[in-house]
């Protein structure tokens, strides 16, 4: 008589963010009490690991992963700054927020999500390869479903087949953080709105028996919300927690880690989380134990459930680049060659430089079987709320004492205008120093390296300017139309040289300025310039160069009414280990031999531009600062994950008005300490500093840059 055949055991894992890293721990624990697994079925998180498990990945596999793979790196997105190109990263130098709208057909149009899932992506495309060439989730070494939502309809959307990759992330889109996913002409996204624990999905794959894994609290373990976000999450764990509850009744044996201490995004504490699965199932072991199978048909089981990643020999590589994009331009980015065998390495380089361009919201790419080899197709999406890019930006500072400015930035860049890829920036500025101003971009061949840029401007600035034996506040209006040709050096920098025309006008506004005429200035003459941009970001840089040169030489016989010549360098240079960075810098003016004029002059105070002294203290023809400021960061804000500094920073320099009286003795010496955090407005500051001369300040700045 031969034996009754052991049930069809269904696994079912629940969505939880980091909490689902405690799903690896759940399976090292049923893998030593011999347990085997005939399907799954996961939700978000829980469908990472279960699909991953399915695909054959060992728990040992699994924990190398979550232990090797930088989480806070794959949730934040942005592509690291030092590759982007140069044009993508001019309008960093301003104080403009790095978050970007769109604007067409007359209408704002916001990114679908606040992260588009990129690295995410990328790392489950590449994972997926075990598996390349399955396409019906029944052939994978386990059977699995992923449950994704329809945005559109709000149904319930099981994930049975395509690519596994996408699968994965589609059941992870939250929405509002990940870009949604199309699956089969659907837009879905996270699951756990509709099925956080999809134990009917496993019945109706035919398991006899379902163990689900339930990583959220019952509803009467919840406090008492304190906030409208504490409302508004609580709802929204409310509606979540109402669909496990009723997934629970349907359940044979459930597995409850005590996660409860731990948040969504904590995956840097997997060390504490995943042998809270582990626990929790040893905890059950005596009804799991009576599905264990015999050592020689365990062994048996492994080798069905386990796989390794091929070797997949390249037959062809296609790179679509979208709409708008020269394919020439885009192919010669990618490294991956026909005839080789694919390496995994160097399609991630691929995908990530190409990411890097700066004007796609993802970049993935699939392999499939052609004959006896592989055509990987790598597809660039362009960001949908393009191609016209909108930033805006905060500029606010006070010495905590009464005086302060105030000012909103927006910038708009129009792209694509033409096959050679030209762009039309415009931005403008309302404030204490309002100013318009539009730049036409035109790459001249179709490398994009050479260029012509036609820009024009206008600002208003009000300024205290010496006349006599008093100091009087001007009101500077300036006019600015300039002409140059350039080359782009990548994404390193730039260097132009060109034509510039400023027209002045100067009204004094003081009661000290009885008596003081008002003036106009023209300058006309060369402007040349340098720009090698390597460093990462520009709120709180953790490595890299920033470098920038200018040369002004404004000439009669090009229509200046005074000749003048001025040079301004600029270098800021960071390093940081572990949590500890350190930022020199230099900026310099000289007047190469003339005393500038009126607002051409360089000024010196403010918070690290000698601390302590009012804004624009000192002016001078010839001089600057030098100094180096060091950051520790102490923690994240728990909401955009930006970093929150300690900081102080030593200075010394000093301004004047020949270069004759330029002595090193006459240095003023300036510190200060900071409190700094990397908000979605940019970089916050509240500091205090003091100068050798007996000066101190407050300050409070926000979105200023370093």
């Amino acid at each position: 008589m031969s034996a009754a055949p052991r049930p069809r055991i269904g696994l079912v894992l629940s969505g939880g963010g980091a909490l689902g890293i405690a799903h690896v721990g759940v399976l090292k624990a049923l893998e030593e009490l011999r347990v085997p697994v005939d399907v799954v079925a996961g939700t978000s998180m829980g469908a990472i690991v279960g699909g991953l498990y399915a695909a054959g990945y060992s728990p040992d596999e699994l924990q190398a992963l979550v232990a090797s793979l930088d989480w806070h790196d794959l949730l934040r997105d942005r592509p690291d700054r030092r590759m982007l190109p140069f044009r993508r990263k001019v309008d960093d130098l301003t104080y403009l927020t790095r978050y970007e709208l769109g604007l067409s057909g007359g209408k704002l149009r916001m990114p679908t999500g606040f992260i588009s899932g990129q690295r995410l992506g990328v790392a489950l495309d590449l994972l997926a390869l075990r598996v390349a060439g399955i396409r019906d989730f029944d052939e994978l070494p386990l059977p699995f479903r992923a449950v994704a939502t329809d945005l559109g309809t709000g149904e319930v959307v099981v994930l049975s087949h395509g690519d596994l990759g996408t699968a994965l992330r589609a059941s992870m889109a939250v929405p509002g953080v990940f870009s949604p996913v199309e699956v089969d002409g659907r837009l879905v996204a996270d699951g756990g709105m509709v099925r956080n624990l999809p134990v009917d999905v496993a019945r109706a794959m035919g398991a006899d028996i379902v163990i689900a894994v339930d990583l959220g609290q019952p509803l009467a373990a919840r406090g008492r919300p304190d906030s409208i976000a504490g409302v508004i999450g609580k709802t929204a764990r409310m509606l979540t927690r109402l669909n496990v509850e009723a997934s629970l009744r349907d359940a044979d044996l459930v597995v409850r880690p005590e996660v409860s201490r731990f948040g969504l995004l904590d995956f840097d504490r997997w060390r504490e989380i995943l042998p809270l699965g582990t626990d929790a199932a040893r905890a059950v072991a005596g009804q799991l134990a009576v599905f264990g199978l015999s050592p020689a048909e365990w062994q048996g089981y492994l080798a069905c459930q386990r796989r390794e990643t091929p070797a997949l020999r390249v037959r062809q590589v296609n790179v679509d680049p979208g709409p708008g994009q020269p394919p020439a331009i885009v192919s010669r980015l990618v490294r991956t060659e026909p005839g080789r065998i694919l390496d995994v390495a160097v399609l991630k380089d691929d995908l990530q430089r190409l990411y890097e361009v700066g004007e796609f919201e993802t970049v993935d790419a699939r392999v499939e079987p052609s004959g006896d080899q592989w055509v990987v197709t790598i597809t660039a999406h362009p960001k949908p709320w393009g191609p016209n890019f909108l930033r805006l930006g905060l500029g606010l500072s006070s010495d905590l004492e009464g005086s302060g400015d105030f000012n909103v930035l927006a910038s708009l860049t129009m792209t694509r205008l033409n096959r050679l890829g030209a762009e039309f920036k415009t931005w403008a500025q309302v404030g204490v120093e309002p100013l318009v101003g539009g730049e036409f971009y035109q790459p001249v061949e179709s490398s994009r390296t050479l260029f012509a840029a036609l820009q024009l401007e206008g600002s208003q600035v009000k300024q205290q300017e010496p006349v006599g034996e008093q100091t009087v506040q001007f009101r500077i209006a300036t006019r600015r139309a300039s002409l140059a040709v350039g080359a782009q050096l990548g994404r390193f920098g730039e260097v132009r040289v060109g034509l510039q025309r400023d027209d002045t006008e100067g009204v004094p506004t003081s009661s000290h300025g009885s008596g003081v005429s008002s003036f106009t200035r023209t300058d006309s003459g060369v402007v040349a310039s340098a720009v090698f941009d390597q460093i990462d970001d520009m709120n709180f840089p953790q490595h890299g160069v920033l470098a920038i040169a200018e040369g002004y030489d404004a000439r009669a016989s090009l229509g200046a009414e005074q000749p003048y010549s001025r040079l301004d360098l600029q270098t800021y240079a960071a390093a940081t280990w572990r949590r500890h960075t350190l930022l020199p810098f230099v900026r310099a003016t000289s007047g190469l031999g003339t005393s500038l004029p009126a607002g051409r002059e360089a000024r010196l105070g403010g918070l690290f531009n000698l601390s302590g002294l009012p804004p624009g203290e000192l002016t001078g023809s010839y001089g600057g600062v030098a100094g180096v400021i060091y950051f520790y960061r102490f923690g994240r804000l728990p909401a955009s994950g930006g970093g929150m500094y300690a900081g102080l920073s030593l200075e010394a320099g000093n301004l004047w008005s020949t270069s004759r009286e330029v002595k090193l003795s006459d240095l003023s010496h300036s510190y200060s300490v900071a409190l700094g955090l990397d908000t979605v407005l940019g970089p916050v500051y509240f500091a205090y500093g003091v100068n050798s001369g007996g000066k101190d300040s407050f300050y409070f700045y926000v979105g200023r840059t370093f």
